[in-house]
């Protein structure tokens, strides 16, 4: 039997990938957006956008419904290689339908400029089937896929700095982002041997997977026509790779905030799926605390991330992306809505097989997000896709969050909203005081991160908030049991 391992070494693990994911491009995003320029990386943001199409019909959900049902017989070794082998069959399927439709796509005339980029990118449908990463998830190998992309990520970086040194150099640009995605997954094809062992059929099992994995499907779709359908839509409508350019900087930004959540979740999401068929109730207190971890720390980054907007901007794009100051401002208190979107629908949802409620939910969501789309991005252009990506998001919450109340009432949230909404006033404050003072950037986001920081938590520590008071007893306890 495989080994339980610990959510705290697996969170350890997934927040060091997670950090590495949130480095790095503080390290590259600075020389790219400068070197590259808004047109350049605007053009590979919207032929990476219309990729996402093609990739999303080659995951076919098959991603969340190994996950939740892998995790249920992780333990069972022959049932696990007759899965195992029906998921990698069905995405190979997958994805030569999704080759198919992408080199019928490439005769639209409106992408007759990016089909060299595009060809670059496509290279990640065959290798995101072969790389099983649903698999090493299953068996919380955290370890292994953190210094897997580690090492991914270094080569895209050496790469970067040492072959992109103009806006001509944008397809070397594309190939590390290529590289950053889905350059170990050979490794993980060989490596997946430890667990299971594949063999390619065509079995009347695949039937019953099909029904699910075409909800989550669905969901996966709807996801990406809100998340990516902006970038495609703001291109298209304006015709502008510099407007494209402008709002992926701004949700580049925004993703480095969402990324700490994911990490969250990838760690509790299949120990929540492992506990639902052994201790309920267990599983149960894991989703209450993720949603309180949640609340916990997206308000204060989200607001100390609004207030900083335009000195982030500065410091890590440079001057041209100053005109993407209120978008990103926009996409901030996106962050607070999607990041709790995120667990309602992927962890509450999904866990619980709930997938018509999910797909549901995130279907208002595309069709509120294209419908607001198409009337603000011509009148408003990238500011309007953010406002319409945040309405978006408010319509799933209200749908979750009322379908969801009997699985998860976030009405019990609501003293602790109240309490992280007071313990902000530091952040604010010392913004304000800092921007009277005309501070530099990096003195000022300096500042307001750290001094924000510490007093947020004191206050939460006045109002005696348990999650906060937990943390301090257990790292307590640490130090105590450290030998002298």
């Amino acid at each position: 039997m495989e080994k339980k391992r610990s959510l705290g070494v697996n969170f350890i693990f997934n927040m060091m990938r997670t950090m590495m994911g949130v480095i790095i491009p503080l390290i590259t995003f600075p020389y790219s957006s400068r070197v590259l320029g808004p047109e350049a990386l605007g053009k590979v943001d919207y032929a990476q956008a219309n990729m996402t199409y093609f990739t999303l019909l080659q995951a076919f959900g098959i991603g969340g419904y190994a996950v939740r049902e892998g995790a249920r017989i992780r333990d069972d070794r022959k049932k696990m290689d007759e899965f195992a082998s029906d998921m990698l069959s069905i995405n190979l399927v997958t994805s030569g339908i999704a080759y198919v439709l992408f080199f019928a796509a490439l005769a639209i005339p409106k992408l007759a400029g990016y089909r060299t980029l595009m060809l670059l990118f496509s290279t990640t449908i065959i290798l995101s089937a072969i790389g099983v990463e649903w698999l090493f998830t299953i068996y919380e190998e955290y370890q292994y896929i953190t210094i897997r992309s580690f090492i991914m990520q270094i080569i895209s970086v050496v790469l970067l700095f040492t072959c992109v040194k103009s806006e001509e150099d944008y397809m070397i640009y594309a190939l590390t982002l290529v590289i950053s995605s889905v350059g170990s997954n050979v490794m993980n094809f060989i490596r997946a041997r430890k667990y299971v062992k594949f063999k390619l059929r065509i079995s009347k099992k695949l039937r019953t997977h099909l029904k699910p994995m075409s909800y989550i499907f669905l969901l996966d779709v709807a996801s990406a026509v809100y998340l990516v359908m902006d970038r495609s839509m703001l291109g298209y409508i304006t015709g502008d790779d510099g407007e494209v350019g402008l709002y992926a900087a701004a949700i580049k930004i925004a993703s480095v905030l969402t990324s700490f959540f994911g990490a969250l979740y990838a760690v509790i999401r299949p120990r929540v799926a492992y506990m639902m068929e052994r201790d309920e109730e267990q599983a149960e207190k894991l989703n209450d605390l993720t949603a309180r971890l949640i609340l916990l720390f997206n308000i204060p980054m989200a607001i100390g991330m609004f207030c900083l907007s335009r000195q982030v901007l500065h410091l890590f794009a440079g001057s041209k992306y100053l005109g993407v100051t209120s978008t990103m401002q926009v996409l901030m208190l996106n962050v607070i809505v999607a990041t709790f979107n995120s667990f309602l629908i992927n962890q509450l949802f999904i866990v619980h097989r709930k997938d018509r409620w999910a797909s549901t939910g995130v279907v208002i969501g595309a069709v509120t997000n294209v419908c607001l789309n198409a009337l603000t991005i011509p009148m408003y252009g990238k500011f309007g896709a953010a406002v319409s990506t945040v309405v978006a998001e408010l319509a799933i919450f209200l749908y979750a969050s009322i379908k969801g109340r009997h699985m998860y009432p976030v009405t019990k949230l609501g003293w602790q909203l109240g309490q992280s909404l007071v313990a902000c006033l530091p952040i604010i404050g010392i913004y304000n005081w800092c921007a009277r003072s005309q501070c530099s950037d990096i003195l000022m986001i300096s500042l307001t991160v750290v001094g924000g920081a510490i007093g947020y938590f004191l206050i939460m520590i006045l109002f005696r908030n348990p999650l906060v008071l937990d943390g301090i007893e257990k790292i307590k306890e640490r130090f105590s049991r450290t030998p002298v």
